[in-house]
């Protein structure tokens, strides 16, 4: 295993409801729609620039992000290229309405995408033969069918019946860890997606009804 302090580099490398947004300056409604006329109001380029290139918005300066990723994808097994921080750990902000466009703060989870066709086929093969066996499952039935319909699977209430669960939480820890004190207590939910397309195809559902709902607020005036 990689010591910590092996990722520490001075240089930086780099279902939506109707819910009222709330403008104030713990939302980041405007932000996004400054970043998102930045950048044309295209959201295609949105996600490409913002969600899959560069650096995250919140980002340590001590930890090299790519050197992250990769340590995340040998303790996942994946390769490199499947993993993403994504979410507001990404942005700096929400782009989820329904959670009002809320700054990243202390309270704030750590969501990880990870690309795995093979690991989403086990899983939701693992799924459909457990799924009624447990109550915590049965009543996110359809949750669940919704996510597997968009080739994702938020593994945050399934991980625990998956045949790789135990050393992906382990790997939680890990990744906690190798990101330093600022991040102690932080939760990780990891979202598994079917393939890039998958991936990219969910980020332009969301940008495109945060699109939506600024312009409904008036925040594009």
């Amino acid at each position: 295993m990689c010591h910590v302090d092996q990722l520490l580099n001075d240089d930086r490398n780099l279902e939506t409801a109707k819910y009222e947004v709330n403008v104030t300056p713990d939302t980041g409604i405007q932000q996004f729609w400054d970043d998102f006329k930045q950048l044309d109001e295209d959201i295609e380029y949105f996600v490409s620039a913002r969600l899959f290139d560069g650096v995250p918005a919140i980002w340590t300066r001590n930890v090299e992000y790519v050197r992250w990723r990769h340590e995340i994808a040998q303790r996942l097994d994946v390769d490199p290229i499947a993993i993403q921080l994504v979410g507001s750990a990404r942005l700096g902000y929400s782009i989820n309405p329904a959670k009002n466009f809320k700054i990243f703060n202390e309270d704030s989870d750590l969501d990880i995408a990870v690309v795995s066709p093979e690991l989403f086929e086990a899983a939701w093969l693992q799924l459909r033969n457990i799924v009624d066996r447990h109550d915590e499952l049965k009543e996110r039935k359809t949750y669940l069918r919704k996510l597997v319909f968009d080739e994702c699977i938020a593994l945050d209430i399934v991980l625990p019946h998956l045949s790789f669960g135990a050393s992906w939480a382990v790997a939680r820890d890990e990744i906690i860890e190798l990101l330093g004190e600022e991040f102690n207590d932080r939760q990780i939910n990891y979202r598994l997606y079917r393939n890039h397309g998958a991936l990219r195809e969910y980020q332009l559902s969301s940008v495109s009804k945060a699109r939506d709902r600024a312009i409904e607020e008036g925040v594009d005036n």
